[in-house]
């Protein structure tokens, strides 16, 4: 086996301490919000929102800790023209593991251009950023996002999409680092019966840049071991003690146990059961591909209810996920895990209705059965079971909305069960949601 070594991103061997910084965070929101304002002002549209957020797992795992989370949100965009501007601004304040808290901005230019009376292509490009919290300031990543995309109406009924959609990030910790590219094409029919059908198939390709870098210290390279993918994880935990001293102060990752509010603690280069992300068993870049087919079936029940049941199938074609553990957070991104991370089949009911004029409500069925590639389940003490992490999911979710003329306020509840052939995630909790909406508009012409 190839020996592997470590390359720096880093100049200092530890970290400093992270000093409390609620009211600098808040400053900057602001001093952001300010500065947007010559560019509001020319906005066609502009829409705030903001979320109070509570729930009883955070983390997501068997061992359930409560937190509260602030997110707020302004965004613009152009008029009728074909050719504006948008963007957006956003910040996530979490009360209790306010390490996770961030802030955030969307700016693009997008272009509109007509084919015929029933076709139109859409152009947009946007630029991304996201900073956390010193804790979390791996977490860091900036990025660009190209979109293109056809849509024609092939009858009065019968709609065509093609989108295209490639997005690159460069993230503070470089394992993260990558391009995606997703494709999707979609066709929807109506019918006079006040039935809708939706066929979609998509494919993703995710390219990793370099995700077995380790960071240590600067100019210098060591040998950390020569291991392969079957390593236990105790071993693997071994290995990276060193490595780990110096990228969190916490010491080294253990086995792959302890208190997800504990491990917390060590920042954005480990996971919540104390594993590092780093992937030290690769040395070339990696990717992954995977296909996605939908269907959605809606109906109309009279003039104020509606019915709807859709599934989805996907299949990953190559690759698996690089790192050697993964996180899911409540309403907080976390770079190990999103739509590349699994393959599955899911289901989904949706009950909507029209109480009166101005209050809508709506609750929702879902089911995911979920396996993680590249993802081996280990018990609570951190031993590898042999089997690749399974999920099945089951979600309820509700939603009570006011709208108003320009405001509307909403508060809705989910209660999630996860079964998981990985104890860690063997979990439940309640989320609970409430906040408003705010659809502004400055610009004469939208007067």
């Amino acid at each position: 086996m190839k020996a592997i070594r470590i390359k720096s991103r880093i100049k200092s061997t530890t970290r400093p301490k992270s000093q409390p910084k609620k009211y600098i965070f808040c400053l900057l929101f602001w001093l952001a919000l300010i500065s947007l304002r010559p560019v509001l002002i020319q906005a066609g549209t502009v829409q705030f929102s903001l979320v109070q957020h509570s729930t009883t797992n955070i983390f997501q795992t068997y061992q359930p800790v409560s937190d509260w989370l602030t997110a707020g949100n302004l965004s613009f965009g152009g008029d009728s023209s074909p050719l504006s501007l948008y963007g957006s601004l956003d910040f996530n304040y979490l009360y209790k593991y306010s390490g996770l808290s961030s802030i955030g901005g969307q700016l693009g230019i997008d272009y509109l251009i007509p084919a015929g009376s029933k076709s139109a292509f859409y152009l947009a490009a946007e630029g991304q950023g996201v900073l956390f919290r010193d804790l979390y300031n791996n977490f860091n990543h900036a990025g660009l996002k190209l979109v293109a995309s056809f849509k024609s109406y092939l009858t009065p009924a019968t709609v065509l999409r093609l989108e295209s959609q490639s997005t690159y990030r460069r993230y503070q910790l470089g394992i993260f680092d990558y391009f995606s590219e997703m494709v999707n094409l979609s066709l929807d029919h109506y019918f006079k019966t006040r039935t809708t059908v939706k066929v979609e198939a998509s494919y993703g390709y995710k390219y990793f840049y370099h995700p077995g870098e380790i960071a240590i210290i600067e100019g210098e390279t060591a040998p950390v071991a020569t291991i392969s993918s079957s390593t236990s994880v105790h071993s693997l935990s071994s290995i990276n003690q060193v490595a780990g001293f110096f990228v969190a102060q916490q010491g080294g990752p253990g086995g792959g146990h302890g208190h997800p509010a504990d491990n917390y603690k060590q920042g954005g280069s480990y996971s919540l059961r104390g594993i590092p992300y780093q992937t030290v068993y690769y040395t070339d870049p990696r990717s992954i591909q995977i296909v996605t087919v939908s269907g959605l079936l809606a109906q109309g029940l009279g003039d104020r209810v509606g019915l709807s049941l859709g599934g989805m199938k996907q299949w990953n074609l190559k690759g698996e996920n690089p790192f050697s553990a993964s996180d899911e957070y409540y309403s907080v991104e976390n770079p190990t895990s999103d739509l590349f991370s699994w393959q599955g089949t899911g289901l989904k009911v949706k009950l909507t209705a029209s109480l009166t004029d101005r209050l809508q409500a709506e609750i929702q069925y879902d089911y995911l059965n979920r396996e993680f590639p590249g993802l081996e389940s280990l018990d609570l003490e951190g031993v590898r079971l042999g089997v690749i992490r399974e999920d099945r999911r089951h979600q309820l979710s509700t939603l009570v909305q006011l709208e108003l003329a320009r405001v509307s306020f909403f508060i809705t509840y989910g209660y999630i069960s996860n079964a998981s052939n990985d104890p860690w995630f063997d979990w439940s909790g309640n989320f609970i949601s409430g906040g408003l909406k705010w659809n502004l508009s400055v610009s004469k012409s939208k007067q």
